[in-house]
């Protein structure tokens, strides 16, 4: 890892001249990020296209759900999750702690102590603003500050969703009264819990597609619930069936109207804007190749642009102009890809695997998600057997978001 750290007395004659000294560093020796600065103390200066891991030596980590950008709203922190457990299989029960650094890394602080998750997705943290952070732990929902203290009495849950929107997140879980997989909306301010839907909401659609084998109603799971950009409207996959094919991909307005079912859904989707749906094209009957490469569609599925070529976990930038994404799934070596959107030829790759069982049998997803400004890429990078660590890279000049 290449960096330069200057210390105050270096600060002073750096702003005295008001940074001249530091902008021709950046230029002759290595190229910075522009805000590296600490409370005026460090600063902490990364080499572009170079990358450095978050996480402390000795421990694995971990960040979120891909897409999920594990920075503040305001870009000055960033959150991880130190894994203290041995993992052994893809499900072993893993202890750890849910820890925020500053995003030049120059300072870290313990936030929650975490049981009983899982190496997949980490705890599935997301910033709620600048000073809360949501995550899934011990088959619960919890909200800590950056003090480390409990905000709410934990509640269970089935999943989290994958950003909140405001003060309110999503989450499924079966429903007491009903036994079926339900999808909520929780108030973080209020401390209300709201009910949108349940698995039985959507009955009528085994009538529109052919399911294999349907199952009962009580076992149509939902997952991965996910707001519109302007929360309007919500998005969630729901089994309905053994297989890939039958994991459905649904969308309705977050008062409950207007569904639309998509069919099988895209791997790893997303929405693009309020109106239309991104992933993978592993199995979408829209007149184009199954070759998995990122496409856009409108609600109900019909083509509208390729997005990307090919990957799995995708990442967009707020501007839908930049794209991280990695191999598909079993392939070795792992290749992290970055795109330009409408671009098939990757603009970055970098090799983020090392063994062929560490990132697929493990369960150690790459899980890519970008800064808030774009900039940055995050990413799960395997540095050994077993060994799986929270990385970022500061994107090069002519790929960062303009």
């Amino acid at each position: 890892m290449t960096m330069k750290l200057l210390k105050k007395t270096e600060l002073m004659k750096i702003y005295s001249i008001k940074m001249v000294l530091l902008s021709l560093l950046c230029i002759t020796i290595f190229s910075c990020e522009e805000d590296g600065i600490t409370r005026g103390e460090t600063i902490r200066i990364f080499e572009r296209g170079l990358p450095v891991s978050v996480g402390p030596e000795g421990f694995n980590s971990t960040f979120s759900y891909y897409n999920t950008s594990p920075e503040s709203p305001d870009g000055e922190l960033l959150f991880y999750v130190k894994i203290l457990t041995q993992q052994v299989e893809r499900n072993t029960p893993l202890n750890g702690e849910l820890r925020v650094t500053t995003t030049d890394l120059t300072e870290d602080r313990l936030v929650a102590e975490l049981q009983n998750f899982r190496v997949h997705n980490g705890v599935n943290a997301q910033w709620l603003d600048n000073n809360r952070i949501a995550y899934f732990s011990d088959g619960k929902i919890h909200i800590a500050n950056l003090k480390g203290e409990q905000l709410i009495t934990p509640f269970e849950a089935f999943s989290i969703g994958h950003s909140p929107f405001e003060d309110k997140i999503l989450y499924t879980a079966i429903s007491p009264e009903t036994d079926l997989y339900t999808i909520y909306e929780y108030d973080t301010l209020s401390d209300e819990h709201r009910k949108i839907a349940d698995a039985a909401t959507f009955s009528d659609i085994t009538n529109q597609f052919f399911i294999n084998d349907p199952r009962d109603m009580e076992d149509r799971r939902i997952r991965h619930p996910k707001y519109s950009p302007d929360g309007s409207k919500i998005a969630f996959r729901i089994d309905l069936g053994d297989g890939e094919i039958n994991n459905h991909l649904v969308t309705m307005n977050i008062d409950g109207g207007d569904i639309i079912y998509f069919g099988p859904k895209p791997m790893h989707f997303a929405w693009f804007d309020n109106e239309s749906m991104m992933g993978h094209d592993n199995q979408i009957d829209d007149g184009q190749p199954n070759d998995k490469s990122a496409r856009r569609w409108t609600l109900d599925g019909e083509f509208i642009e390729t997005l990307t070529g090919v990957g799995n976990h995708l990442s967009v930038t707020q501007d839908r102009e930049l794209y991280a994404t990695e191999s598909w799934y079993n392939n070795n070596p792992v290749i992290l890809r970055l795109y330009r959107k409408g671009e098939i030829t990757p603009a970055l790759e970098l090799e983020v695997s090392v063994d062929n069982q560490t990132v697929w049998e493990l369960g150690n997803h790459v899980n890519p998600a970008f800064s808030r400004d774009g900039k940055r890429l995050y990413f799960h990078n395997n540095t050994g057997l077993g060994v799986s660590q929270a990385y970022m890279i500061v994107l090069p000049e002519n790929l960062e978001r303009m």
